[in-house]
């Protein structure tokens, strides 16, 4: 302790107490014994009083004792002071309980309790319970009495010796607190030879846990309750069981003082002494003038000569916070925050505490960084301020060019201090050991950014240390950018370290762009697309598809047929499981891949079945350089069936009918073969108008022709002959379509009629059936074959011939079917006029209905039929045998007119008749067309 740092971290000043009438003066008060607590200053003097001083020193006093007072005791939890004193000189001691909350009529605090002892000899000191339930007091003859009662209530008080007199005296004591409750507190008992411990709750039993003590004025309880005993040779901590930790430090202790978190320690300045301090006029150790234990008042030990040190330890922080030397020293306490020093002289220092903030600036100035830091922490600052002294402390080492310990504080100050503030500077100062131990500590603290992971994995690679690159990128739990790094080590030529990171952390992108675009490992990189899942197998496909399959066309072609059928990911294979980069085994890499992809065939089973398969369509643009491997795999999609798009169907039709410098007649002839089969099968899907482009493109004859048919093109296929001049097959495809459409053979002769070669066989042949279906009038036929001169009129004379023939049938039918809508017209004309101008004799005998004779009532009506009244009911308006046929006549008429608005069923007959002219008539004869 005595290598520790020294700092003044007090402020010293002499008290100056403003004397006033009829009030007592600090400076005069003969002192015995001090304690303190409750705001105030409490002093026993020689004379029997007990002066309470407050914050301004303003003293009141009251009468204790008609002789001194020796002792007192504040207690902590209630403001009750407990004291020792003598009513009489030689007499026994007068032990005596105060309650501070209540005055007597003099306006003195109320004695509760005065307990006399039994025994003549001086009190060394005293301690008690808060409850008052146990009072011990130590003799100087080494006797310990213990008073355990109901000091309230009890009329005897009995005084109990749990220590018999031997030669040593008790010189300090105090409750040592314990976490059973049951066992209660166990009293600390130091004498000039032991110390020892006894449980007073129970049997008083006495335990010696060590054989050497202290003087009195070296014994004190520290504010959590350790007893603390001041040797000439360190200062010891003690438990229940003996001794604990302790601080070495030579030289005699005085007085002891626990202040917050500080021990004060005073004692001789052994410079000035040699021996026991010979030279120096030691006070006498006044036995009856002493008292030892928590705040219990110190002894009476006066030096003349200026060589009391007083010294502030911080135990915690390992530093001396404050030295002074004093001539004389009688009394130490503590209140409001400062230190009081009681000199024999009379004089009175107060020592005060300075800010933190102004100890850490002191701290500063003396470049005292790490009792800064500690004394940062101890106060409770918060991480920021505390980093900040890190800083300071990095910079100061920085500057003085101690890099490795300047990076270890910067190292405290991540996560409050920005980082590129340390890096900037060990990138200036080219550390790169310094600069990597920084980065690698942010990514430890997840607080590495993408930046920080690039930066971290070029150190690593300018440095060549694959050891801790391995380390990191295989040991490291997410703490970083994995594509940054993925990145890093790709760029800096360690695929396979890029490769283990983008397969751990399922990165198939980054594998799959490694072995393709760096490793050329299209096999292994399409055995690795087989183990993902169907979505991200799709995606990937998609993406390197073409490369693959300019590559490695078959694998790939097989592939992407499981994937658009029934795809199901296979056993995760990867190359890296058996790697082993520089010793350090990466075999945890074998479990995340398979991991990873049973994660996927479990996904994928829990699909119930359902088949995940990709569209075919979207890879057509995959096979641009691999021809023949597409006709494969749209064959094996058109065999599967389970495609809907026509755009698969339609792109096969233009890969068989493509024609290739490289492929042989024989093989265009069964690429054709093939062709038609697709074309003609029901099963097909392909777009017809999109088909019939792609035949006529490629000028091929027989598609054209059945896609012609199919779409019932028929003018398509007479123009596609004609075209192509082939007469016969011109004939042919009238005479197949010209059933459907007559009108193929008026298009056939105005063709051979234009035609400048010599067509009059197949002119004759078109005459004849143009002839059978009586398709148009001779006079149109006569025209359309003068368009062409080398037509002779032999060629159309028998046409002539029959048709006239025909004609005059024709006409003489028509003739006598117009005689006879005459005759009749003018008969209906007679029987209308006959029923206008003449009466009607009605000469019917019979009754229709029931052909018995007729008698009165009856009806006739002009329709020559005659019936009974009761036989026609109540029907008398119309004729009952005429009433059907009227009927029927009635509705043609009412069907006639609904006709007239009927417009588009007219055109729909138009249209679809072969002689528009007989419809127009039929309509115009019914009446319809008015």
């Amino acid at each position: 302790m005595n290598n520790w740092k020294r700092f003044t971290f007090f402020d010293i000043e002499t008290v100056k107490q403003v004397e006033k009438e009829d009030v007592s003066s600090l400076q005069k008060l003969s002192i015995t014994c001090t304690t303190s607590g409750r705001g105030s200053l409490i002093i026993g003097d020689a004379e029997g009083f007990i002066n309470f001083v407050d914050r301004e020193f303003g003293i009141s006093s009251f009468q204790a004792y008609q002789q001194s007072v020796s002792l007192i005791y504040q207690l902590k939890e209630r403001n009750f002071l407990s004291s020792v004193g003598h009513d009489d000189i030689g007499g026994a001691a007068i032990l005596k309980i105060w309650n501070l909350d209540k005055t007597d009529k003099n306006e003195q605090p109320i004695c509760v309790r005065a307990i006399k002892l039994e025994k003549s000899v001086t009190v060394t000191c005293f301690t008690l319970l808060e409850d008052l339930s146990q009072i011990i007091v130590g003799l100087a003859n080494g006797e310990i009495i213990l008073i355990r009662a109901d000091i309230f209530r009890d009329k005897i008080i009995k005084q109990k010796i749990i220590r018999a007199p031997n030669d040593s005296p008790v010189t300090g004591m105090g409750f040592f607190p314990t976490k059973n409750q049951q066992q209660g507190p166990v009293l600390f008992v130091v004498t000039t030879t032991h110390v020892i411990t006894y449980h007073t709750a129970h049997k008083d039993q006495e335990t010696i846990i060590d054989e050497e003590g202290c003087d009195i004025g070296s014994f004190l309880m520290s504010d959590d309750g350790s007893p603390i005993i001041a040797r000439s040779d360190a200062i010891y901590f003690y438990n229940v069981d003996g001794r604990g930790p302790c601080f070495g430090f030579t030289g005699v202790k005085t007085k002891v003082l626990w202040f917050r978190s500080y021990l004060v320690v005073i004692g001789y300045d052994t410079n000035n002494t040699n021996a026991l301090f010979p030279g120096a006029v030691v006070g006498q150790n006044s036995i009856g003038g002493v008292g030892i234990g928590g705040n219990i008042g110190s002894p009476s030990v006066i030096q003349n000569t200026k060589n009391n040190v007083l010294n502030i330890y911080d135990l915690k922080n390992k530093y001396i916070g404050f030295t002074e030397k004093f001539d004389t020293v009688s009394h130490i306490c503590s209140e409001w925050g400062s230190i009081f020093i009681f000199g024999a002289d009379g004089k009175v220092f107060q020592l005060e505490e300075k800010d933190t903030q102004t100890k850490l600036e002191t701290l500063f100035k003396k470049h005292s960084y790490q009792v800064a830091i500690d004394l940062a922490k101890s106060q409770h600052y918060d991480n920021s301020a505390i980093a900040d002294v890190y800083r300071e402390y990095g910079d100061r080492l920085y500057a003085k060019g101690d890099y490795d310990g300047a990076i270890n504080q910067y190292l405290c100050t991540i996560g409050q201090l920005e980082p590129s503030y340390v890096i900037r500077k060990f990138l200036d100062a080219q550390r790169i050991h310094n600069l990597t131990s920084y980065i690698q500590a942010l990514h430890e603290k997840n607080l590495a950014t993408a930046n920080h992971t690039t930066l971290l994995l070029n150190c690593y690679t300018k440095l060549k240390d694959v050891k801790k690159l391995d380390h990191f990128i295989m040991t490291d739990n997410g703490t970083f950018d994995v594509e940054t790094a993925i990145k890093v080590c790709r760029q800096g030529g360690y695929f396979d370290r890029a490769l283990f990171l983008a397969s751990k952390h399922s990165r198939h992108d980054w594998y799959l762009k490694i072995l393709l675009e760096d490793l050329n490992e299209y096999r292994k990189a399409l055995d690795y697309i087989q183990t993902l899942d169907w979505e991200e197998a799709d995606k990937n496909l998609k993406k390197y598809g073409k490369q693959l399959v300019s590559e490695i066309p078959e694998e790939t072609t097989g592939v992407l047929m499981k994937l658009c059928t029934n795809y199901q990911p296979v056993q995760a294979f990867d190359s890296l499981t058996a790697l082993n980069l520089n010793g350090l085994s990466i075999s945890n890499n074998q479990s995340t891949t398979t991991t990873m992809n049973n994660n996927n065939l479990n996904n994928n089973n829990n699909n119930n079945g359902l088949k995940q398969k990709s569209a075919p369509e979207e890879f057509i643009h995959i096979f641009v350089s691999q021809a023949d491997w597409l006709v494969k795999f749209l064959e094996y999609m058109v065999q599967q069936g389970s495609n809907e798009s026509s755009l698969i169907y339609n792109t096969l039709l233009e890969l068989y009918l493509r024609d290739d410098v490289n492929q042989s007649d024989e093989e265009r002839l069964k690429r054709k073969e093939k062709a038609y089969e697709f074309l003609t099968n029901p099963k097909s899907k392909f777009d017809q108008d999109h088909a019939l482009i792609l035949v006529q493109v490629h000028n091929w004859k027989k598609g054209v022709l059945y896609l012609y048919e199919k779409l019932e093109l028929f003018n398509e296929i007479i123009e596609y002959h004609m075209e192509n001049n082939d007469y016969d097959g011109l004939i042919k495809a009238c005479k197949r379509y010209g059933v459907k459409d007559p009108n193929l053979w008026v298009r056939a002769l105005s063709f051979f009629s234009t035609n400048k070669q010599d067509c009059q066989d197949e002119i004759i042949e078109v005459l004849a059936n143009i002839d059978k279906e009586n398709l148009i009038p001779p006079l149109l036929v006569i025209q359309i074959l003068s368009q062409n001169k080398n037509t002779t009129l032999a060629v159309i004379k028998d046409y002539i011939s029959r048709r006239l023939s025909q004609e005059t049938q024709q006409i003489d039918k028509d003739y006598t079917q117009i005689r006879q809508y005459a005759d009749e017209t003018e008969k209906m004309r007679h029987e209308i006029n006959e029923l206008r101008t003449n009466s009607k004799i009605f000469q019917q005998t019979k009754c229709i209905a029931c052909l018995l004779a007729l008698d009165l009532p009856s009806v006739h009506f002009l329709c020559q039929h005659s019936f009974h009244q009761r036989c026609l009911g109540e029907n008398e308006r119309e004729c009952p045998s005429c009433a059907g046929a009227n009927k029927r006549i009635q509705e043609i008429k009412r069907s006639q007119a609904d006709s007239a608005n009927q417009h588009d069923q007219f055109f729909k007959l138009l249209r679809s008749s072969p002689d528009g002219f007989t419809t127009v008539s039929e309509y115009f004869g019914r009446g319809i067309l008015n």
